[in-house]
């Protein structure tokens, strides 16, 4: 008997991928956790899913982090992180047959395009993946910010965070054993309950342009589960939350 082709819930995807699913704590680059990510990516696209995603450094260097540097170059280094990342995710799915485009939002002459929100949308539109580097290309700003920006710039039906917890909680799980986990939130909820799920200027575009938001367990969960609606992680949506 055939087996039935599995049903796409969410066919446009904006997958912000945090350097820290890239690297561990010894190592900036992990080859096992980077050959996951890239067959993650790939099962996705294969199930019909157009997949563009942002990619942060945090396995290189956090602007925030970098305390001891003025805080316009300690932004700057973790923008120029990105474009590592990025490199290495590009030359991974590139050695796996992908068609691959590395858009920046800094001028990288000679190793990737400059975002052109045109040229990447219809990229994009005809299945090609989408790696955006550089954050916004403006200090101050976050990656997070960046997803939430190419999320609608893309009309992507979902703008998926990956994260190294199960999804949404009232506090730090990992520091709070009791801590509630939500299942679905609205946008007024997660601002009402002051929930870390990004940053304030990144969900606001997200809330704005109604693009709803998953929190996932990355390691934990394929991000074919994701896009086939399967009820993994935390869906923040303009919703009720029933």
């Amino acid at each position: 008997m055939k087996e039935e082709p599995h049903r796409i819930t969410h066919r446009r995807v904006l997958l912000k991928l945090s350097g820290e699913h890239i690297g561990t704590e010894g190592e900036s680059f992990d080859k096992h956790a980077l050959d996951y990510i890239v067959e993650q990516i790939i099962a996705a696209k294969d199930l019909g899913a157009k997949i563009g995603i942002v990619v942060g450094a945090g396995n290189i260097i956090r602007g925030r982090d970098a305390g001891w540097l003025d805080k316009i170059d300690a932004d700057t280094c973790g923008m120029v992180g990105t474009v590592i990342n990025g490199i290495v995710l590009h030359s991974l799915l590139k050695g796996k047959g992908q068609r691959v485009r590395l858009s920046s939002a800094l001028t990288m002459v000679g190793i990737a395009d400059d975002f052109n929100r045109s040229s990447d949308y219809d990229f994009y539109e005809s299945g090609g993946i989408v790696i955006f580097i550089g954050g916004t290309g403006n200090p101050l700003f976050t990656t997070d910010t960046a997803a939430a920006l190419r999320a609608v710039q893309l009309r992507a039906d979902v703008l998926i965070k990956g994260t190294n917890v199960a999804g949404v909680y009232s506090s730090d799980p990992k520091k709070n054993k009791r801590a509630t986990f939500y299942r679905k939130l609205t946008y007024d909820q997660v601002i009402g309950k002051q929930l870390k799920v990004m940053d304030l200027a990144a969900f606001n575009i997200c809330r704005e342009a109604a693009v709803p938001i998953i929190v996932y367990d990355f390691k934990r969960h394929g991000l074919s589960d994701i896009i086939t609606g399967k009820m993994v992680g935390t869906l923040i949506s303009g919703g009720r939350n029933d």
